[in-house]
């Protein structure tokens, strides 16, 4: 399981345990402010839930908006659960559409060189902490005897409370999840180098929406986690097209300070890096490069990363230079799951550069493929 995936199974725990605990509580006082012959308790906790969710996405989404027209952008879509409004050639559109993140998406689109992030990620913390302050204040109020006809506004304030804690405990930790989160964000917009190079991946992604060629990307030299994986865009456009030389360069520059990324990430550059050693050098040349940047530990992990670029960079290494014949199976078996978990767009590269990786061991051992289509048969 991957670190973002922990950390996501973690945050939704906790979101949980937090709805939980002080909904039961909730559910507990709703029954003695409620008059059973108005409105059933539970069913009033369940319509103040739909609407309490409902005003929190909505808000989240139109505060990212505004700040990302005060930041310099233009608004490319704003998606809310699934109803995600476009711009294309000027014109807003309708469509039902997925979407990035835990309750809703607004994409920008950069249109000038200065831009600035902070509005985006900072006005919708602004409402989130307006909204705790108006229901602490309503909730003290509507709770005291003197408003004791109306305290069942006392009890919604304590569920809009809860549901925008929850929210927000998703959207403010500063790490990546299984999304980029407005916390993760703060952390990135921190050094200028990310955000320079968010605008570039912004910019890319808004020509592909608008069916237009993405032209080069820029290549990074200061090295980021973030940064990483941009330079990474067109390692893949180099690979996919071929140009095995080109895409070296890049990961030679992104390889370039270790202490930059994190180990993970190093490791499967340096899994990218051997695919195309292996596939470019003769093997004895290739050998010497992977005895020389691969150490143990970085060996045991593409030998047991689940991720495609370490699975066809293992494929080659056992193939080509150990002649493993069981440690090729091995790949070969782990293939589809990790396709799975493979975003679409990367699945069909990725796709690609394994076959190029799996044709090159056949081609050094063809009795292996003999065997192999001999036990699918079977």
């Amino acid at each position: 399981m991957r670190k973002e995936e922990v950390a996501s199974l973690i945050v939704y725990l906790l979101m949980i345990a937090l709805a939980v605990i002080v909904g039961l509580s909730v559910v507990t006082n709703t029954m003695s402010v409620c008059r059973p012959d108005t409105i059933n308790p539970f069913l009033f906790v369940i319509i103040v839930i739909i609407v309490g969710l409902l005003f929190n996405i909505i808000m989240l989404e139109v505060l990212h908006a505004i700040g990302g027209k005060l930041g310099g952008y233009k608004i490319a879509s704003i998606n809310i659960l699934g109803f995600c409004f476009e711009k294309r050639e000027g014109k807003w559109k309708f469509k039902f559409k997925d979407f990035d993140g835990l309750t809703g998406e607004t994409k920008l689109a950069p249109k000038k060189e200065k831009l600035s992030m902070k509005p985006f990620v900072w006005l919708p913390l602004f409402g989130y902490a307006a909204e705790l302050a108006g229901c602490i204040v309503l909730h003290s109020h509507m709770m005291s005897d003197s408003a004791s006809n109306v305290r069942w506004l006392g009890v919604c304030a304590i569920l809009f409370i809860v549901l925008s804690s929850m929210l927000a405990l998703y959207n403010l930790v500063p790490i990546k999840l299984d999304t980029m989160t407005d916390g993760y964000k703060l952390v990135l917009i921190s050094k200028p180098a990310n955000i320079e190079a968010y605008n570039e991946m912004l910019r890319a992604e808004d020509l592909e929406r608008n069916g237009q060629p993405v032209p080069e990307m820029k290549i990074f030299e200061e090295i980021t986690e973030f940064t990483a994986s941009i330079n990474l865009f067109s390692v893949y456009r180099h690979l996919e097209n071929n140009e095995l030389d080109e895409a070296k360069k890049i990961l030679d520059i992104t390889l370039k300070d270790p202490k930059k990324l994190e180990p993970s990430t190093y490791y499967r550059l340096i899994s990218q890096k051997l695919y195309i050693v292996i596939l470019t050098k003769d093997n004895e040349d290739a050998k010497k490069v992977y005895d020389e940047i691969a150490d143990d530990k970085i060996r045991r992990f593409i030998a047991n990363d689940a991720s495609m670029e370490s699975i066809r960079a293992y494929l080659l290494i056992s193939g080509i230079l150990e002649k493993s014949q069981a440690e090729v199976k091995y790949a070969i078996n782990r293939k589809g799951k990790a396709l799975k978990r493979t975003n679409k767009q990367k699945a069909m590269i990725e796709e690609k550069l394994y076959d190029i990786a799996l044709n090159k061991v056949y081609e050094a051992h063809p009795k292996w493929k003999e065997e192999e289509k001999e036990n699918i048969a079977a």
